[in-house]
């Protein structure tokens, strides 16, 4: 006696098919770095310190969690030294807070610093990364004039080309701070928009 067996064909799962899409736990980490990369993102310049011998920008890049408990401030620094002689950095950091009716509100306040202390040759412009972080909501600032309290701390010495150091020298004035494009959701153009201070 013979049987006929009929073979049943299921359709395979939409996972299984490596051609079209990542394999799961892959997946499961692109969707979390991109959750984490926020469309707001807080971007602007401010010079923290100017004068004759040194300038010092700092330039926030890039907001990790935007509203949440572990939000994280990144950016770069960067140092220019105008003097004939040598300075080493030993501290760079700054507060921003953001104002109402001249203020601070509590909306935002971020401390960036450097992590280690480097040395910028006569004449030479240092990058260096910063991190930081936050608190409050990137999505509280408004994009269009709004201000901020900057309170740099800067620190460095002067190296001659022999003899000991001159310094330590510091710079510690708070300015106000006002952007014109603080909060961009999209394309980046126009990022680095510098912030009037006074």
């Amino acid at each position: 006696m013979m049987r006929t067996v009929t073979e049943a064909r299921f359709r395979r799962s939409p996972w299984g098919r490596k051609k079209h899409l990542l394999p799961l736990p892959i997946l499961s980490v692109v969707l979390m770095v991109t959750a984490m990369a926020s469309p707001g993102l807080l971007r602007m310049t401010v010079v923290v310190f100017d004068d004759s011998n040194l300038t010092i920008s700092a330039s926030i890049q890039n907001v990790v969690h935007p509203s949440g408990t572990s939000g994280m401030i990144v950016g770069i620094m960067r140092v220019t030294n105008h003097d004939s002689l040598a300075n080493r950095i030993t501290v760079a950091m700054a507060t921003f807070e953001t104002l109402t009716d001249g203020s601070p509100d509590g909306r935002f306040t971020t401390t960036i610093s450097i992590h280690a202390s480097f040395t910028v040759q006569a004449g030479d412009t240092v990058t260096v990364a910063f991190a930081g972080p936050f608190t409050g909501s990137v999505s509280g600032i408004h994009p269009d004039g709004d201000s901020f309290l900057v309170t740099p701390s800067v620190t460095w010495f002067t190296l001659p080309t022999s003899g000991p150091a001159l310094g330590p020298f510091s710079y510690t004035q708070s300015k106000v701070c006002t952007v014109s494009v603080a909060l961009i959701s999209g394309p980046s153009d126009g990022w680095n928009t510098p912030a009037v201070c006074s």
